[in-house]
């Protein structure tokens, strides 16, 4: 019997890991087998040699690739990195996820399906994302998608990495992902860049994903939700929005929504974090550092301040960076 991925366009699903749960893993691997022609493992941590087999098995009908950076470049890189083996693989597709993603079978060739339905009605899709559902099955609010109900395609601005169904021309019109985000908003830096350059961005809410967003969320009056992040993460929110209040694709909707929401965000993290010196310490860090456009890895992030001086030179980094070409395969 001929396996469905054959009769549709050739899509790559690139998963991102670092220290997963190896089951989890390997039941993603086993969602995405029968719709995809390859899996490909950005290893951000070490993956045995009885743990590939599994996953070779767990990937059949379709190919494994396991791509080993060597050490942490960030997602940005490793977005890029997938790209570059989905183009080169003559993939029509590239489907993003994270280790915390549970995908249904067929998630892959459902958003393809959409894709198509928008591309021949006009539109100009770049990416498609499923609805992401948390644990209990709760619907996850999205910017100009949660108002609306129905079945139809939601055309949003932005939607998160885990999930989106990416197609390679569009890409290569729009460019690749900033590397020196490292993590946090470069999937919504992307997007907004994407509609800047004429393409749009949709969620298809008949496809559900269960998603985790980073250690849960935290509970406002009025049904506002917070995602409760860890100090390393906050850096890189607070850093990385306020970093992109100065480019021009970005629009002065968003910029004035992040800027109102800052303080409310601010204290509500401290507070939840009982004012840790390490929260205390990520914050004003990422503050700093947003305003100073001082980008890359977090290393930075729970040096106080006073170690650190104040002075620094700003950068304005391009938007993509060269993808390593130092990746092993296996």
């Amino acid at each position: 019997m001929s396996h469905p991925h054959l009769h549709q366009p050739r899509c790559l699903a690139g998963i991102v890991i670092y220290r997963p749960e190896f089951e989890a893993l390997r039941g993603l691997v086993v969602s995405l087998s029968g719709d995809v022609a390859t899996v490909a493992i950005y290893a951000n941590s070490p993956i045995s040699g009885e743990q590939q087999q599994a996953l070779r098995k767990a990937a059949s009908p379709a190919k494994l690739v396991i791509l080993r950076p060597g050490l942490n470049r960030g997602l940005g890189a490793a977005y890029n990195a997938l790209h570059q083996l989905a183009q080169a693989d003559g993939n029509a597709f590239l489907l993003l996820l994270d280790q915390d993603s549970a995908p249904r079978p067929g998630m892959a060739g459902a958003l393809m399906a959409t894709y198509r339905r928008l591309a021949e009605r006009g539109e100009r899709p770049a990416a498609i994302g499923p609805q992401p559902v948390d644990l209990a099955g709760e619907k996850m609010q999205l910017p100009a998608a949660a108002r609306q109900n129905g079945e139809k395609p939601l055309r949003a601005s932005f939607v998160i990495s885990s999930g989106s169904l990416i197609h390679l021309d569009a890409m290569a019109a729009i460019g690749g992902f900033r590397t020196d985000y490292f993590i946090d908003a470069i999937d919504i830096e992307w997007c907004l860049r994407a509609g800047a350059a004429g393409y749009s961005i949709w969620v298809d809410p008949t496809v559900p994903m269960p998603h985790r967003l980073g250690q849960g969320v935290i509970r406002l009056p009025l049904g506002l939700l917070l995602t409760d992040q860890p100090p390393r993460r906050l850096y890189t929110y607070v850093r990385n929005q306020l970093a992109m209040l100065r480019l021009q694709h970005v629009p002065v909707r968003h910029k004035a929504k992040f800027l109102l929401s800052l303080p409310v965000r601010l204290a509500v993290h401290l507070v939840h974090h009982r004012f840790s010196a390490d929260c205390t310490v990520a914050l004003v860090n990422g503050l700093r550092d947003g305003v100073l456009v001082r980008l890359g890895p977090p290393d930075r992030a729970l040096i106080p301040f006073w170690r650190q001086g104040w002075r620094s030179r700003a950068t304005t980094p391009r938007n993509t960076a060269a993808v390593p070409a130092a990746l092993r395969q296996s």
